[in-house]
């Protein structure tokens, strides 16, 4: 299969881009937390509305996932999950823009912190996190909240327009959080474990046959990327499946879940398929318990098996 050539970017397009992204963020840091995140839950809602291609992506997806619900309990989902997302962007842009001494105030105000005892028992076997998560609840508040309590790096697909991406990465950065690009990711992610360090890792996206594995996800065979469970077997860093929840409009919690045990055999294949089932079936386990707090826009069962 040919690989499908990137669009030219247009400088001026990108420099508009630009712009109008400084005119937002800088909207959002001036404001309340609240009304910023009323705002974005607000502009949401009309993206809702207004996207008619990433509404019909995440209902085909909520129709995958919950055939037996019926279709108005389905679009209300895919609303509430909009509005997740237009709340999230907005409380992100506002919170990382504060000074770096006012973010752990705003930090202790909104989110509550559960199960730090699965935490300390992974750092005391002094071989480095992996942290287990998803595009869940606000999960660019959750990187900002991890790298004030335990040194954490992110792995993270840059954004095309370079400044946009050296703007967000930046406000990734408040807390003291580190980005690893993509390319020589597994080097990276090995050598910050070996420093005792953390890395978080989303493993809900739709991956190549390539770089992944298929794995069960909601009933139906999702190819899933194989690098969580290749640095995990070869670490040994312990799997700590961590989330952030909202609760109501403003309030989160953040979950850290007790270790997941790998499957080791002397079949390496079999045992990278096993174990990112187990990490799947952990996301799955909170996409079903709280389904409006999931990324159904993204098209999750885009790869098929052949």
């Amino acid at each position: 299969m040919k690989k499908k050539k990137r669009k030219k970017r247009r400088p001026w397009l990108d420099y508009i881009e630009y712009l109008i992204f400084i005119c937002i963020v800088k909207f959002f840091s001036i404001i309340p937390y609240r009304w910023a995140s009323d705002i974005g839950g607000f502009l949401g809602c009309i993206g809702y509305r207004m996207d008619a291609r990433h509404r019909n992506i995440a209902l085909r997806n909520l129709s995958i996932a919950f055939p037996e619900e019926g279709k108005g309990r389905l679009a209300g989902i895919a609303k509430k999950s909009f509005e997740n997302i237009g709340r999230s962007a907005a409380e992100f842009l506002h919170v990382a823009t504060q000074k770096a001494d006012v973010v752990p105030n705003i930090i202790h105000d909104w989110i509550t912190v559960e199960g730090r005892d699965n935490l300390d028992k992974a750092i005391n076997k002094g071989k480095g996190l992996l942290y287990l998560t998803a595009h869940f609840g606000n999960w660019e508040l959750l990187g900002i909240t991890l790298a004030a309590i335990y040194p954490l790096n992110e792995i993270v697909r840059p954004i095309d327009n370079r400044r946009i991406d050296g703007i967000i990465t930046s406000m990734r950065n408040v807390t003291g959080a580190s980005v690893l690009p993509k390319k020589g990711v597994l080097r990276d992610t090995l050598k910050k474990l070996r420093k005792g360090e953390a890395v978080v890792i989303l493993l809900d996206q739709n991956t190549s046959r390539r770089e992944g594995v298929f794995v069960d996800f909601f009933g139906h065979p999702a190819a899933t990327n194989r690098g969580m469970a290749l640095i995990a077997l070869k670490s040994e860093s312990p799997v700590i499946p961590l989330f952030i929840i909202r609760e109501g409009a403003y309030r989160h919690r953040v979950i850290y879940a007790p270790e997941v045990i790998l499957q080791r055999s002397k079949d390496l294949e079999r045992d990278v398929i096993s174990n990112t089932e187990r990490f799947t079936k952990v996301i799955e386990s909170y996409i079903r318990n709280y389904p409006e707090q999931w990324f159904w826009m993204h098209q999750r069962w885009k790869t098929r098996p052949k």
